[in-house]
Protein backbone atom coordinates (compact mmCIF):
# COMPACT_ATOMS: atom_id res chain seq x y z
CA UNK A 1 0.00 0.00 0.00
CA UNK A 2 2.52 2.35 0.94
CA UNK A 3 5.45 1.46 -1.71
CA UNK A 4 3.76 3.80 -4.30
CA UNK A 5 3.78 6.83 -2.09
CA UNK A 6 8.13 5.82 -1.54
CA UNK A 7 8.58 6.13 -5.06
CA UNK A 8 6.16 9.36 -5.50
CA UNK A 9 8.40 11.92 -3.79
CA UNK A 10 11.36 10.74 -5.74
CA UNK A 11 9.73 10.50 -9.19
CA UNK A 12 7.99 14.20 -9.07
CA UNK A 13 11.30 15.73 -8.44
CA UNK A 14 13.38 14.11 -10.89
CA UNK A 15 10.16 14.29 -13.52
CA UNK A 16 9.31 17.72 -12.98
CA UNK A 17 5.49 17.55 -12.60
CA UNK A 18 4.89 17.69 -16.41
CA UNK A 19 6.57 14.80 -17.12
CA UNK A 20 5.25 12.75 -14.84
CA UNK A 21 1.90 13.87 -15.22
CA UNK A 22 2.69 12.82 -19.18
CA UNK A 23 3.05 9.39 -17.58
CA UNK A 24 0.17 9.66 -15.64
CA UNK A 25 -1.94 10.40 -18.52
CA UNK A 26 -0.71 7.26 -20.82
CA UNK A 27 -1.98 4.90 -17.74
CA UNK A 28 -5.06 6.97 -17.95
CA UNK A 29 -5.72 6.44 -21.14
CA UNK A 30 -4.35 2.60 -21.59
CA UNK A 31 -6.68 1.97 -18.19
CA UNK A 32 -9.61 1.78 -20.45
CA UNK A 33 -8.67 -0.98 -22.02
CA UNK A 34 -7.82 -2.76 -18.27
CA UNK A 35 -11.27 -2.83 -17.89
CA UNK A 36 -11.77 -4.16 -21.31
CA UNK A 37 -9.37 -7.42 -20.46
CA UNK A 38 -10.79 -7.12 -16.92
CA UNK A 39 -13.71 -7.93 -17.82
CA UNK A 40 -15.84 -8.03 -14.47
CA UNK A 41 -14.22 -10.98 -13.95
CA UNK A 42 -12.66 -9.68 -10.43
CA UNK A 43 -16.18 -9.94 -8.92
CA UNK A 44 -17.76 -13.08 -11.31
CA UNK A 45 -14.81 -15.67 -11.35
CA UNK A 46 -14.19 -14.87 -7.63
CA UNK A 47 -17.78 -15.85 -6.83
CA UNK A 48 -17.30 -19.18 -8.91
CA UNK A 49 -14.56 -20.56 -7.83
CA UNK A 50 -15.47 -19.95 -3.96
CA UNK A 51 -18.72 -21.59 -4.58
CA UNK A 52 -16.76 -24.81 -6.76
CA UNK A 53 -13.26 -24.54 -4.63
CA UNK A 54 -13.51 -28.20 -3.42
CA UNK A 55 -14.51 -29.42 -7.40
CA UNK A 56 -10.77 -29.55 -8.94
CA UNK A 57 -12.38 -30.17 -12.53
CA UNK A 58 -14.57 -27.09 -12.36
CA UNK A 59 -11.95 -25.06 -10.84
CA UNK A 60 -9.88 -25.77 -13.90
CA UNK A 61 -12.85 -25.13 -15.90
CA UNK A 62 -13.32 -21.53 -14.82
CA UNK A 63 -9.35 -20.70 -14.91
CA UNK A 64 -9.15 -22.41 -18.39
CA UNK A 65 -12.22 -20.44 -19.79
CA UNK A 66 -11.08 -17.17 -17.94
CA UNK A 67 -7.57 -17.36 -19.05
CA UNK A 68 -8.57 -17.70 -22.53
CA UNK A 69 -10.97 -14.96 -22.95
CA UNK A 70 -8.34 -12.76 -20.91
CA UNK A 71 -5.91 -13.28 -23.38
CA UNK A 72 -8.31 -12.87 -25.99
CA UNK A 73 -9.56 -9.17 -24.91
CA UNK A 74 -5.32 -8.45 -24.42
CA UNK A 75 -5.11 -9.20 -27.75
CA UNK A 76 -7.84 -6.79 -29.03
CA UNK A 77 -6.25 -4.43 -27.18
CA UNK A 78 -3.46 -4.29 -28.32
CA UNK A 79 -4.88 -3.59 -31.72
CA UNK A 80 -7.05 -1.07 -30.20
CA UNK A 81 -4.16 1.13 -28.72
CA UNK A 82 -2.88 0.75 -32.12
CA UNK A 83 -5.59 2.53 -33.43
CA UNK A 84 -5.44 5.10 -31.38
CA UNK A 85 -1.94 6.15 -31.76
CA UNK A 86 -2.55 6.54 -35.78
CA UNK A 87 -5.85 8.25 -34.85
CA UNK A 88 -4.83 10.66 -32.37
CA UNK A 89 -1.93 12.95 -32.81
CA UNK A 90 -0.66 13.70 -28.97
CA UNK A 91 -0.84 9.60 -28.39
CA UNK A 92 1.42 9.16 -31.42
CA UNK A 93 3.85 11.65 -30.10
CA UNK A 94 4.34 9.20 -27.07
CA UNK A 95 3.79 5.95 -28.93
CA UNK A 96 6.39 4.08 -27.23
CA UNK A 97 5.16 5.38 -23.80
CA UNK A 98 1.68 4.19 -24.61
CA UNK A 99 2.63 0.92 -26.23
CA UNK A 100 5.05 0.02 -22.79
CA UNK A 101 1.86 0.93 -20.99
CA UNK A 102 0.15 -2.08 -21.76
CA UNK A 103 2.34 -4.05 -19.29
CA UNK A 104 -1.21 -2.53 -17.00
CA UNK A 105 -3.52 -5.51 -19.36
CA UNK A 106 -0.74 -7.95 -19.30
CA UNK A 107 -0.59 -7.99 -15.34
CA UNK A 108 -4.43 -8.22 -15.22
CA UNK A 109 -3.68 -11.06 -17.81
CA UNK A 110 -1.50 -13.42 -15.91
CA UNK A 111 -1.77 -12.58 -12.63
CA UNK A 112 -5.51 -13.94 -11.69
CA UNK A 113 -6.00 -11.74 -8.63
CA UNK A 114 -9.87 -13.60 -8.85
CA UNK A 115 -8.46 -17.38 -8.45
CA UNK A 116 -6.23 -16.76 -4.98
CA UNK A 117 -9.49 -14.73 -3.32
CA UNK A 118 -11.99 -17.16 -4.48
CA UNK A 119 -10.00 -20.13 -2.85
CA UNK A 120 -9.41 -17.48 0.52
CA UNK A 121 -5.14 -17.63 0.26
CA UNK A 122 -5.23 -13.79 0.19
CA UNK A 123 -1.05 -15.07 1.24
CA UNK A 124 -0.35 -15.65 -1.91
CA UNK A 125 -1.68 -12.28 -3.59
CA UNK A 126 0.50 -10.21 -0.71
CA UNK A 127 3.57 -12.03 -1.65
CA UNK A 128 3.81 -11.88 -4.83
CA UNK A 129 2.73 -8.60 -5.31
CA UNK A 130 5.10 -7.31 -2.50
CA UNK A 131 8.14 -8.89 -4.56
CA UNK A 132 6.68 -7.37 -7.53
CA UNK A 133 6.86 -3.50 -6.36
CA UNK A 134 9.86 -3.82 -4.27
CA UNK A 135 11.44 -4.97 -7.76
CA UNK A 136 9.95 -1.90 -9.23
CA UNK A 137 11.39 -0.06 -6.07
CA UNK A 138 14.83 -0.66 -6.53
CA UNK A 139 14.86 -0.23 -10.24
CA UNK A 140 13.32 3.08 -10.22
CA UNK A 141 16.13 4.53 -8.25
CA UNK A 142 18.54 2.76 -10.36
CA UNK A 143 17.95 3.86 -13.84
CA UNK A 144 15.73 7.08 -13.36
CA UNK A 145 17.74 10.42 -12.86
CA UNK A 146 15.96 12.60 -15.24
CA UNK A 147 12.82 13.72 -17.20
CA UNK A 148 14.43 11.63 -20.12
CA UNK A 149 14.14 8.76 -18.32
CA UNK A 150 10.92 8.58 -18.03
CA UNK A 151 9.96 5.62 -20.31
CA UNK A 152 11.72 3.38 -17.68
CA UNK A 153 8.57 3.67 -15.37
CA UNK A 154 6.20 2.05 -17.59
CA UNK A 155 9.25 -0.90 -18.40
CA UNK A 156 10.01 -1.40 -15.01
CA UNK A 157 6.57 -2.03 -14.18
CA UNK A 158 5.91 -4.33 -17.01
CA UNK A 159 9.42 -6.21 -15.33
CA UNK A 160 7.55 -6.60 -12.08
CA UNK A 161 4.18 -7.74 -14.20
CA UNK A 162 5.70 -10.47 -15.33
CA UNK A 163 7.52 -11.78 -12.42
CA UNK A 164 4.28 -11.87 -10.97
CA UNK A 165 2.50 -13.54 -13.23
CA UNK A 166 4.98 -16.00 -13.72
CA UNK A 167 5.05 -16.95 -10.03
CA UNK A 168 1.08 -17.15 -9.64
CA UNK A 169 0.59 -19.28 -12.75
CA UNK A 170 3.45 -21.50 -11.04
CA UNK A 171 1.72 -21.54 -8.13
CA UNK A 172 -1.57 -22.35 -10.16
CA UNK A 173 -0.62 -25.02 -12.31
CA UNK A 174 2.21 -26.39 -10.75
CA UNK A 175 1.57 -26.37 -6.90
CA UNK A 176 -2.50 -26.93 -6.79
CA UNK A 177 -2.41 -28.82 -9.57
CA UNK A 178 -4.80 -26.51 -11.86
CA UNK A 179 -4.97 -27.98 -15.35
CA UNK A 180 -5.56 -26.01 -18.44
CA UNK A 181 -7.66 -26.77 -21.16
CA UNK A 182 -9.07 -25.94 -24.11
CA UNK A 183 -12.93 -25.08 -23.58
CA UNK A 184 -15.71 -25.42 -25.79
CA UNK A 185 -17.30 -22.05 -26.75
CA UNK A 186 -20.88 -22.70 -25.04
CA UNK A 187 -18.82 -22.52 -21.88
CA UNK A 188 -16.86 -19.91 -23.06
CA UNK A 189 -19.80 -17.84 -23.58
CA UNK A 190 -21.53 -18.95 -20.19
CA UNK A 191 -18.29 -17.34 -18.64
CA UNK A 192 -18.36 -13.99 -20.99
CA UNK A 193 -22.03 -13.71 -20.20
CA UNK A 194 -21.90 -13.90 -16.45
CA UNK A 195 -19.29 -11.17 -16.40
CA UNK A 196 -20.49 -8.92 -18.62
CA UNK A 197 -23.32 -6.99 -16.33
CA UNK A 198 -20.12 -6.63 -13.87
CA UNK A 199 -17.84 -5.32 -16.73
CA UNK A 200 -20.32 -2.95 -17.76
CA UNK A 201 -20.64 -1.70 -13.70
CA UNK A 202 -16.67 -0.98 -13.96
CA UNK A 203 -16.43 0.69 -17.41
CA UNK A 204 -19.04 3.10 -16.06
CA UNK A 205 -16.85 3.07 -12.99
CA UNK A 206 -14.27 3.71 -14.73
CA UNK A 207 -15.65 7.06 -16.57
CA UNK A 208 -15.10 9.10 -12.99
CA UNK A 209 -12.05 7.31 -12.70
CA UNK A 210 -9.30 7.62 -15.71
CA UNK A 211 -11.64 9.97 -17.29
CA UNK A 212 -10.91 12.19 -14.61
CA UNK A 213 -7.69 12.23 -15.68
CA UNK A 214 -8.15 12.13 -19.34
CA UNK A 215 -10.29 15.52 -18.97
CA UNK A 216 -7.68 17.76 -17.20
CA UNK A 217 -5.23 16.42 -19.58
CA UNK A 218 -6.86 17.40 -22.34
CA UNK A 219 -8.49 20.54 -20.97
CA UNK A 220 -5.63 21.63 -18.97
CA UNK A 221 -2.57 20.23 -19.05
CA UNK A 222 0.20 17.56 -17.52
CA UNK A 223 0.74 19.81 -14.54
CA UNK A 224 -2.78 19.99 -13.81
CA UNK A 225 -2.84 15.82 -14.00
CA UNK A 226 -0.03 15.70 -11.90
CA UNK A 227 -1.80 17.66 -9.34
CA UNK A 228 -5.11 15.32 -9.54
CA UNK A 229 -3.03 12.28 -9.82
CA UNK A 230 -1.19 13.18 -5.96
CA UNK A 231 -4.72 13.46 -4.58
CA UNK A 232 -5.91 10.47 -5.80
CA UNK A 233 -2.85 8.71 -4.93
CA UNK A 234 -3.22 9.60 -1.46
CA UNK A 235 -6.98 8.80 -1.29
CA UNK A 236 -6.53 5.15 -3.35
CA UNK A 237 -4.02 4.29 -0.38
CA UNK A 238 -7.10 5.37 2.06
CA UNK A 239 -9.37 3.27 0.40
CA UNK A 240 -7.30 0.11 0.12
CA UNK A 241 -7.85 -1.17 3.75
CA UNK A 242 -11.12 -1.05 2.71
CA UNK A 243 -11.00 -2.78 -0.61
CA UNK A 244 -8.62 -5.82 1.40
CA UNK A 245 -11.56 -6.18 3.26
CA UNK A 246 -13.66 -6.46 0.61
CA UNK A 247 -11.71 -9.00 -1.46
CA UNK A 248 -10.58 -11.10 1.81
CA UNK A 249 -14.64 -11.53 2.71
CA UNK A 250 -16.32 -11.16 -0.51
CA UNK A 251 -15.98 -14.87 -0.62
CA UNK A 252 -17.18 -15.78 3.04
CA UNK A 253 -20.07 -13.58 2.64
CA UNK A 254 -20.95 -14.97 -0.80
CA UNK A 255 -21.30 -18.26 0.87
CA UNK A 256 -22.56 -17.80 3.76
CA UNK A 257 -25.25 -14.91 3.67
CA UNK A 258 -25.12 -13.83 7.30
CA UNK A 259 -26.76 -10.64 7.61
CA UNK A 260 -25.30 -9.93 11.10
CA UNK A 261 -21.57 -10.53 10.20
CA UNK A 262 -21.95 -7.58 7.21
CA UNK A 263 -23.76 -5.26 9.48
CA UNK A 264 -20.99 -5.73 12.10
CA UNK A 265 -18.49 -5.01 9.10
CA UNK A 266 -20.37 -1.91 7.84
CA UNK A 267 -19.69 -0.29 11.76
CA UNK A 268 -16.27 -1.47 11.73
CA UNK A 269 -15.56 -0.53 8.16
CA UNK A 270 -17.32 2.98 8.57
CA UNK A 271 -16.29 4.18 11.70
CA UNK A 272 -12.65 3.43 10.52
CA UNK A 273 -12.88 5.34 7.16
CA UNK A 274 -13.84 8.29 8.85
CA UNK A 275 -11.15 8.32 11.41
CA UNK A 276 -9.17 8.42 8.36
CA UNK A 277 -11.02 11.13 5.77
CA UNK A 278 -10.37 13.19 9.55
CA UNK A 279 -7.18 12.67 9.45
CA UNK A 280 -6.02 13.76 5.64
CA UNK A 281 -8.78 16.68 6.61
CA UNK A 282 -6.65 18.03 9.51
CA UNK A 283 -2.59 16.93 7.60
CA UNK A 284 -3.28 17.59 3.91
CA UNK A 285 -1.29 20.67 3.57
CA UNK A 286 1.80 18.81 5.38
CA UNK A 287 1.08 15.77 3.44
CA UNK A 288 1.21 17.49 -0.34
CA UNK A 289 4.41 19.17 0.59
CA UNK A 290 6.01 15.83 2.42
CA UNK A 291 5.26 14.39 -1.11
CA UNK A 292 5.44 16.85 -3.50
CA UNK A 293 6.82 19.74 -2.57
CA UNK A 294 5.67 23.65 -2.46
CA UNK A 295 5.40 23.02 -6.71
CA UNK A 296 2.69 20.44 -5.92
CA UNK A 297 0.52 22.35 -2.83
CA UNK A 298 -2.32 23.07 -6.05
CA UNK A 299 -3.29 19.29 -4.97
CA UNK A 300 -4.55 20.10 -1.23
CA UNK A 301 -8.07 20.76 -2.12
CA UNK A 302 -7.91 17.74 -5.04
CA UNK A 303 -6.87 16.03 -1.61
CA UNK A 304 -9.46 17.44 0.62
CA UNK A 305 -12.29 16.56 -1.64
CA UNK A 306 -11.43 13.33 -2.81
CA UNK A 307 -10.88 11.73 0.50
CA UNK A 308 -14.11 12.19 1.64
CA UNK A 309 -14.76 9.94 -0.92
CA UNK A 310 -13.57 7.88 1.47
CA UNK A 311 -16.17 7.10 3.63
CA UNK A 312 -18.85 7.33 1.18
CA UNK A 313 -17.48 4.41 -0.94
CA UNK A 314 -16.91 2.30 1.99
CA UNK A 315 -20.49 2.64 2.58
CA UNK A 316 -21.34 1.80 -0.96
CA UNK A 317 -19.46 -1.32 -0.87
CA UNK A 318 -20.52 -2.85 1.58
CA UNK A 319 -24.51 -1.47 0.30
CA UNK A 320 -23.22 -2.99 -3.28
CA UNK A 321 -20.95 -6.03 -3.09
CA UNK A 322 -21.12 -7.68 0.06
CA UNK A 323 -25.45 -7.18 0.39
CA UNK A 324 -26.34 -6.68 -3.41
CA UNK A 325 -24.11 -9.43 -5.21
CA UNK A 326 -24.23 -12.13 -2.94
CA UNK A 327 -27.90 -11.99 -2.51
CA UNK A 328 -28.49 -12.38 -5.96
CA UNK A 329 -28.75 -8.65 -7.04
CA UNK A 330 -25.66 -8.88 -9.33
CA UNK A 331 -28.34 -7.10 -11.93
CA UNK A 332 -29.53 -4.19 -9.90
CA UNK A 333 -25.89 -3.75 -8.78
CA UNK A 334 -25.07 -3.22 -12.44
CA UNK A 335 -28.07 -1.13 -13.38
CA UNK A 336 -27.23 1.32 -10.49
CA UNK A 337 -23.50 1.90 -11.68
CA UNK A 338 -24.24 2.11 -14.77
CA UNK A 339 -26.19 5.23 -14.12
CA UNK A 340 -24.04 6.57 -12.02
CA UNK A 341 -21.79 6.88 -15.12
CA UNK A 342 -24.26 8.96 -16.66
CA UNK A 343 -24.61 11.15 -13.78
CA UNK A 344 -20.83 11.72 -14.50
CA UNK A 345 -21.30 12.48 -17.61
CA UNK A 346 -24.28 14.58 -17.58
CA UNK A 347 -22.12 16.72 -14.86
CA UNK A 348 -18.73 16.87 -16.42
CA UNK A 349 -20.86 18.10 -20.12
CA UNK A 350 -22.67 21.00 -17.60
CA UNK A 351 -19.77 21.81 -16.65
CA UNK A 352 -17.94 22.17 -20.14
CA UNK A 353 -20.63 23.72 -21.54
CA UNK A 354 -20.50 26.64 -18.82
CA UNK A 355 -17.80 27.25 -16.57
CA UNK A 356 -15.22 24.83 -18.12
CA UNK A 357 -13.35 22.30 -16.01
CA UNK A 358 -10.91 23.11 -13.34
CA UNK A 359 -9.07 20.11 -11.65
CA UNK A 360 -11.23 21.00 -8.15
CA UNK A 361 -14.44 20.83 -10.24
CA UNK A 362 -13.55 17.34 -11.34
CA UNK A 363 -12.77 16.26 -8.10
CA UNK A 364 -16.42 17.53 -6.98
CA UNK A 365 -18.50 15.62 -10.17
CA UNK A 366 -16.32 12.37 -8.38
CA UNK A 367 -17.62 13.25 -4.90
CA UNK A 368 -20.80 13.85 -5.99
CA UNK A 369 -21.49 10.66 -8.25
CA UNK A 370 -19.95 8.39 -5.26
CA UNK A 371 -22.80 9.99 -2.96
CA UNK A 372 -24.89 8.89 -5.26
CA UNK A 373 -24.01 5.41 -5.73
CA UNK A 374 -23.71 4.88 -2.28
CA UNK A 375 -27.67 6.35 -2.00
CA UNK A 376 -28.80 4.58 -4.60
CA UNK A 377 -27.05 1.22 -3.32
CA UNK A 378 -28.84 1.51 0.11
CA UNK A 379 -32.20 2.36 -1.37
CA UNK A 380 -32.20 -0.95 -3.09
CA UNK A 381 -30.89 -2.82 0.30
CA UNK A 382 -33.76 -1.30 2.06
CA UNK A 383 -35.55 -1.96 -0.81
CA UNK A 384 -35.14 -5.55 -0.85
CA UNK A 385 -35.22 -5.62 2.72
CA UNK A 386 -31.38 -6.51 3.33
CA UNK A 387 -30.18 -3.95 5.41
CA UNK A 388 -33.30 -4.25 7.73
CA UNK A 389 -32.77 -7.75 7.87
CA UNK A 390 -29.24 -7.03 9.15
CA UNK A 391 -30.20 -4.46 11.60
CA UNK A 392 -32.77 -6.89 13.53
CA UNK A 393 -30.91 -10.13 13.32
Amino acid sequence: MLLPLITYPYLIRVLGKETYGLVVFAQAVVGYLVILVGFGFNISATKDISIHRDNKKKISEIVSSVLIIKGTLFLFSVFILVVLVFLIPRIYEYKILFFLTLWMCLYDVIFPVWYFQGIEKMKYITYITLISRLTFLGLIFVFIHSPNDYLFIPTINGIGALLAGMVSLYIIFKRHRVKFKLQNFKTVKHYLNESLPIFISNLSIKLYGSTNKVIVGAFLGMAEVAYYDLGEKVTIVLKQPQSILSQALFPKINKEKNLSFIKKIFNYSLLANVLLFVGVLVSSRQIVLLLGGQDMLPAVWVLNILALTVPVIAMSNIFGVQLLIPFGLSKTFSKVIMFSGLIYLIQALILWGTVGFTVINVSIITLTTEIYVTATMFYYTRKYNLWEKSMTI
